[in-house]
């Protein structure tokens, strides 16, 4: 009778320090985005205009980040079917090797995900090879090594991969984001611009970013102990609409509210690493209220004023266009006043990149293997289109 009651006194202890833990986790929930969105209210100045607003010059929107890249399983299953529903484009930043199997180097399976969510048209960004936090390892070695060791070993292994059945391989990233947000100017002079056009990192200022911005950008953190209040978050998508400028939120896995990262079968590390999680239906919120507020959705080198292209060959045609072969980034504003484009004949098979020709009338891209057409949508001013002898249509691809 005595163990029994003194079970009972225990069970619910545990329930009431349960229920205390979750009440003291929303009070400082609150109390953190409060101040942050207070903060910005403070400083951020009215960027409202009577104009139009232009896609990649001049009309707010959010870019979603997200990190580490062995959790790659997460982002395709969780993530790829909302993005494709509501036509977003994020930033996936990677690295080389897998930090819950021993560091071992990313398995063809993986590397084929990442491709393929890359030849949807989401941005591959660099997260470091071996997610070393860069103001300790340079303190402990060198600058020259951090380069070495975490930049340039990406590189190197992301030159040396493509996927397993399509040979698709990735592009040269043109974002870094700092593993754990730790940098300093050192690091951010070093890598800038000599190997990328923008490095994100956490907070700081305003935490918004300008149009074709280069050097480091401050962002959001939803997830992790940061959590992620959708009350207030609500309120700074709106002051990012007031601003004119552009937000960046990070975020690492994707996983559905319901997922138990306490369970016993789950090793020790990931429950650690496994707060960082936002679920489907938390992006799926901010996804609808961004689009409420008419705010753009953008990957971090779009802020940075970057074109991509998924399609190799795409590239290519638009380099021998412009007389670009020597240049290190294809400027969207380059892009955006070209009125008549040949890529006829030129092994095109996607069409990823062609939303940054706004200006164009007259397009030409006959005798390729291109099969879906749905971003010439975004051409407000098309007029003429040539897509003979092209791979069939199905009725969804259509224009």
């Amino acid at each position: 009778m005595i163990l029994a009651a003194f079970t009972k006194e225990v069970s619910i202890l545990k329930v009431y320090s349960k229920s205390i833990k979750e009440i003291l986790k929303k009070y400082y929930e609150f109390r953190y985005w409060g101040t942050l969105y207070r903060n910005m209210a403070k400083t951020i100045i009215n960027g409202d205009q009577l104009g139009e607003y232009t896609p990649y010059i001049n009309k707010p929107g959010i870019a979603f980040s997200f990190d580490d890249s062995y959790r790659v399983y997460e982002w395709y299953k969780y993530g790829k079917p909302i993005f494709d529903k509501n036509d977003v484009k994020v930033t996936f930043n990677i690295n080389g090797v897998h930090p819950l199997k021993g560091n071992r180097l990313h398995n063809q399976q993986e590397i084929d995900l990442l491709l393929e969510l890359q030849s949807d048209g989401h941005e591959i960004g660099n997260h470091g090879f071996k997610h070393q936090k860069a103001t300790d390892f340079t303190n402990r070695h060198s600058i020259h090594k951090w380069l070495e060791e975490e930049i340039e070993s990406l590189i190197d292994w992301m030159k040396k991969q493509s996927h397993s059945l399509t040979g698709a391989t990735f592009k040269k990233p043109v974002s870094f984001a700092f593993p754990h947000f730790l940098f300093n100017e050192e690091t951010v002079r070093e890598i800038i611009p000599v190997y990328f056009k923008i490095a994100r990192g956490h907070l700081d200022k305003d935490n918004l970013t300008s149009f074709n911005h280069s050097g480091f950008a401050p962002s959001i953190c939803l997830d992790g102990y940061y959590s992620c209040n959708l009350f207030y978050l609500k309120k700074i998508l709106r002051l990012v609409k007031k601003s004119g400028r552009n937000l960046i939120l990070t975020c690492h896995s994707i996983l559905p509210e319901n997922f138990n990262s306490d369970s016993d079968q789950i090793e020790e590390q990931y429950k650690r690493w496994g707060n960082w999680k936002i679920s489907p239906n938390t992006i799926q919120e901010i996804i609808c209220e961004a689009k409420k507020i008419d705010l753009e959705f953008y990957t971090t080198s779009e802020i940075a004023g970057i074109a991509t292209f998924s399609d190799p060959n795409l590239e290519h045609a638009v380099r021998e266009n412009l007389t670009l072969h020597d240049e290190q980034w294809i400027s969207i504003r380059d892009l955006m006043n070209i009125k008549e484009l040949d890529l006829s004949n030129k092994r095109i098979s996607n069409l990823d990149g062609i939303q940054y020709f706004l200006g164009l009338e007259k397009l030409d891209l006959s005798d390729n293997q291109i099969s879906d057409y749905k971003l010439l949508k975004k051409l407000p001013r098309l007029k003429q289109l040539n897509i003979a002898n092209n791979a069939l249509l199905s009725d969804e691809k259509a224009i």
